[in-house]
């Protein structure tokens, strides 16, 4: 498998606290890897030095061969986000902001196909920030396609959302995985992470603590039997 995302030994303080502690993994492309963990355990901060959002302390971030440190503008070229809140002008519609946000790249994805794919059309003419939580995820998700990206970045996609909506986005999620796009997320939903997700990264208090499969990650609990709720609970929680 080709990599496209190399992390080695990130680590990322805020004062005393260590939020991410010598953190090392690679990602393959075509990929799911979905990153699990408590809240404040450090998922969101290793998302974000993935992403170029942030700057670890010491270690290397390399994506699509590119170092962080030296070439962040171009690898932004080449990645779409999708944070769990993306912050527009509060008078701005659905279509002025995928205008808006398709200036910013040399790479087009054609608009109409994002579009249709994602359903956005009745919501074209409407202002984001009047649009109920499902259809806000999904144009956020459409502003991450804009420049037809490699990888795509997501951080916590479906929190908020009814199972419906959750189903609807996953679906979406899965066309452009099938295309050959690599997806890394963070999700607190563990039924998400074992149905859809290649590898599971769990990182406790700043540290990787396992990476693999679902089924393996399962096999791993004390009776061999379980869910990646047990593997939650006993990776990501117990002592």
């Amino acid at each position: 498998m080709n990599t496209v995302i190399e992390v080695e030994h990130i680590v990322k303080n805020y004062g005393s606290v260590k939020a991410v502690d010598g953190i090392s993994l690679s990602v393959n492309k075509g990929e799911i890897l979905g990153i699990i963990g408590a809240n404040g355990a450090g998922k969101s901060t290793t998302l974000e030095m993935m992403m170029g959002l942030r700057k670890p302390d010491s270690g290397s971030v390399t994506v699509l061969g590119l170092d962080m440190k030296h070439s962040a503008d171009e690898i932004k070229q080449k990645i779409g986000i999708q944070l769990q809140q993306t912050s527009l002008y509060d008078r701005i519609k659905v279509k002025e902001a995928l205008t808006l946000f398709s200036s910013y790249y040399d790479k087009k994805r054609d608009q109409k196909e994002i579009i249709q794919t994602l359903g956005l059309e009745p919501y074209l003419n409407k202002y984001v920030k009047n649009l109920s939580g499902g259809w806000q995820q999904r144009t956020s998700l459409a502003l991450a396609l804009v420049n037809d990206p490699d990888i795509i970045f997501l951080d916590e996609p479906t929190t908020g959302l009814d199972p419906q909506a959750r189903l609807e986005l996953w679906n979406c999620l899965n066309k452009y995985r099938s295309e050959g796009k690599t997806l890394i997320l963070s999700t607190h939903y563990m039924d998400e992470a074992q149905r859809h997700c290649d590898r599971i990264a769990i990182i406790k208090k700043g540290k990787l603590v396992a990476c693999d499969v679902p089924k393996n990650l399962i096999r791993s609990l004390n009776d061999g039997e379980g869910s990646m709720e047990d593997v939650y609970l006993q990776f990501a929680v117990g002592s």
